[in-house]
């Protein structure tokens, strides 16, 4: 399984309505996600910075699949009018999965 994580930026003055659309994803697309190999994700948020880390079998598979799936491929769409990268520069909802971050460390407790 590999840790993915990569950061983005909402755009000023779209926060709420970016939480708001999270606390409905459709579930076709989190279905995508499963059918896609990816296990777990989260996003978290301070002012209009985001993080974000998933858990996927195969990243680079995960993204191929997804960019074939109707409902995913419009939700990333819906989603581009208020996400920009990390330099702000606009947000490609045709590659809405950045290259991630290189891992440096990771610890698990013994039976995790």
């Amino acid at each position: 399984m590999q840790r993915i994580a990569f950061t983005m930026q909402v755009k000023e003055g779209c926060q709420a309505e970016y939480v708001r659309r999270h606390e409905s994803v459709w579930p076709e697309v989190l279905h995508d996600m499963e059918r896609a190999g990816m296990a777990k994700m989260s996003i978290f948020m301070k002012g209009r910075e985001l993080f974000v880390y998933m858990e996927v079998a195969d990243y680079a598979e995960a993204i191929r699949i997804l960019a074939r799936c109707p409902k995913s491929v419009r939700w990333e769409q819906q989603m581009a009018s208020m996400l920009e990268s990390d330099t702000g520069q606009p947000y490609d909802s045709a590659h809405p999965y950045p290259q991630g971050l290189p891992e440096v460390f990771s610890w698990e407790a013994d039976g995790a």
